[in-house]
């Protein structure tokens, strides 16, 4: 992507979150789909800088609150996903994850815009009581949940940006 297009995405995204012009459906796509790949650069970075395995490896069964395959089902889904996602990313400790919050925020700031334009009802999350759990229970592995954390954030990503006609949908 060039620098001005790069740049005019920017103003267009800033314009759009603090006045609250509707974002076309078109600029949404352009602007989730930067900030996902955005996301995944930075979730790659942090792994280098720790070097971490990719041999390090957990199943979904210690993972229940962020399903693997779960379904892009429209801007709700999405929603909840990534308040997921967030409420783990914030239990760890500062540091490098501290731009991924600020990431995994704007893109759910891009999304909270859009809803409001579809008027779309939010979702609760269902999760809740059992993410709270999970988060108790391993506040002690912070690499751990961190690395399967972002293992997951970033295969999230990668199905966000193929299936961005989610985003014309509640």
């Amino acid at each position: 992507m060039h620098s001005s297009t790069l740049l005019y995405m920017c103003i267009l995204s800033m314009l759009s979150l603090s006045h609250g012009i509707p974002i076309h459906s078109d600029n949404l796509k352009n602007l989730v789909k930067l900030q996902a790949e955005t996301i995944n650069a930075r979730i790659k970075e942090h792994i280098d800088k720790l070097n971490l395995s990719p041999k390090l490896l957990i199943g979904a069964d210690h993972h229940p609150e962020i399903p693997i395959d779960k379904p892009i089902q429209g801007m709700s889904s999405i929603m909840d996903t990534l308040t997921t996602f967030q409420k783990i990313l914030n239990s760890l400790p500062r540091g490098h994850v501290s731009q991924l919050r600020i990431d995994v925020s704007t893109l759910q700031d891009y999304l909270n815009q859009r809803m409001r334009s579809l008027q779309c009802t939010p979702k609760k999350t269902a999760n809740e009581k059992s993410l709270e759990a999970f988060l108790t229970d391993n506040a002690t592995h912070p690499i751990t949940v961190g690395y399967m954390t972002l293992d997951r954030l970033q295969k999230f990503m990668q199905r966000l940006t193929g299936n961005l006609e989610q985003l014309k949908t509640c």
